[in-house]
């Protein structure tokens, strides 16, 4: 007998998520076959049988969150005799109710029968939407299989509560989603930042993105932003535990990418030592790992500075939340033909792009800021094809 159990895949990861399992209770699994689909903190995996034999039984079934090294399904020989019923979730949930139910008062007693009597139980998701929704379970009747309660029977008794709204459809957030909202409330709420924006000429930045094959604005803008870390290194650090500053020497940049599974920020480590069209190449490779859900734990490691580019989406400007713990994030908007005053002041179009750049203020000023924001201008209005390389 094999106990197959959660695997812990990174350091950080406490808690996964089996999404499918690939094989059926009863079927035959290969050594190194896909048993289960998984879902962690940070990607989606297929996860391999560790053993080979009959999947007897399926413990934790999809779309419920355990820790880390919970059994979730045991795999046997064919023929091999297997007691279950150690695995039986169920059967200790009874005893611990009976011993509950023995300490309670006589008139708890009976109200608990009754509830009891009402639902025969309470699927994750609808327990997930009953917290979300700030529904009481207590006196709700489940219409599901064996008296189960289902999502459904929670938005009705949403509904039942207050004026009636019609839902259209209840979408759970994946780990990924979780993760992202968790990191943005932590940061909202733990860390002061201030947005400086600068309009940016970027008729010089076009050409040499026209001068070099294959590479786009998004590209060019990573690799300018490495250049001006350099100069300025405070920018790309974090405040340790409110006691001091951590400066890398390594300029990696979280890169936000919109898969069709969301928007993820996979890595790009040492942009300060790399050519644009490396850099270009290993952006692409990311982005194609997104689309395929194929992004591993090591990719999302390691940031140190974020840039996001929603430029090419027609925003034209934003107020970007920093990615904590890191301490900076760059905000790139639409590049536009916008009328200005030269030197001369002749009135003319110009490319005109918004750049927005996100301080921690615990450690960052205003000056400090603003010198780092326009080294980025100016090196991207002043920009060749060598600084690139």
């Amino acid at each position: 007998m094999y106990e197959v159990k959660m695997p812990r895949l990174g350091v950080t990861m406490q808690n996964g998520t089996v999404t499918e399992w690939l094989i059926k209770e009863g079927e035959e699994v290969a050594k190194g076959e896909y048993l289960f689909e998984l879902e962690t903190e940070k990607s989606t995996l297929e996860i391999e049988a560790q053993e080979a034999g009959v999947l007897k039984k399926i413990i934790v079934p999809p779309d419920v969150e355990v820790p880390v090294n919970t059994v979730i399904a045991v795999i046997a020989g064919a023929d091999e005799e297997v007691d279950l019923s150690v695995y039986s979730k169920e059967a200790k949930a009874e005893a611990a109710t009976a011993s509950t139910e023995n300490e309670k008062k006589p008139e708890e007693e009976t109200e608990q029968k009754t509830q009891t009597a009402k639902r025969g139980g309470i699927s994750p998701r609808a327990r997930k939407l009953a917290k979300e929704l700030g529904v009481s379970l207590e006196h709700i009747t489940g219409t599901g299989k064996d008296g189960i309660v289902t999502e459904l029977d929670v938005q009705n008794a949403a509904s039942n509560s207050g004026p009636t709204i019609k839902v259209r459809e209840t979408i759970p957030l994946n780990n990924i989603k979780k993760v992202m909202a968790d990191n943005m409330l932590t940061s909202w709420q733990s860390i002061p930042q201030f947005t400086q924006m600068v309009s940016v000429n970027m008729e010089q930045a076009l050409k040499v993105k026209n001068e070099i094959e294959g590479i786009s604005i998004n590209d060019l803008i990573v690799k300018t932003v490495a250049n001006a870390v350099k100069a300025y290194p405070f920018v790309n650090s974090k405040l340790e535990k409110e006691k001091e500053i951590t400066v890398y020497d390594e300029v990696n940049v979280s890169i936000a990418i919109n898969s069709a599974h969301g928007l993820v920020v996979p890595v790009v480590k040492n942009t300060e030592q790399k050519t644009v069209q490396e850099i270009s190449a290993e952006i692409k490779q990311l982005a194609e790992k997104a689309e395929g859900k194929n992004l591993s734990m090591d990719d999302y490691a390691g940031g140190t500075i974020t840039i996001s580019n929603l430029g090419s989406l027609g925003i034209e400007s934003g107020t970007p939340i920093v990615n904590s713990p890191q301490s900076t994030i760059v905000f790139v908007g639409a590049i536009k033909k916008t009328p200005i005053v030269n030197e001369q002041d002749d009135i003319k179009a110009a490319p005109m792009m918004v750049l927005s750049i996100c301080y921690d203020h615990r450690f960052i000023d205003g000056v400090a800021g603003a010198r780092f924001t326009n080294e980025v201008k100016e090196a991207l209005e002043t920009l060749t094809a060598a600084d690139l390389i």
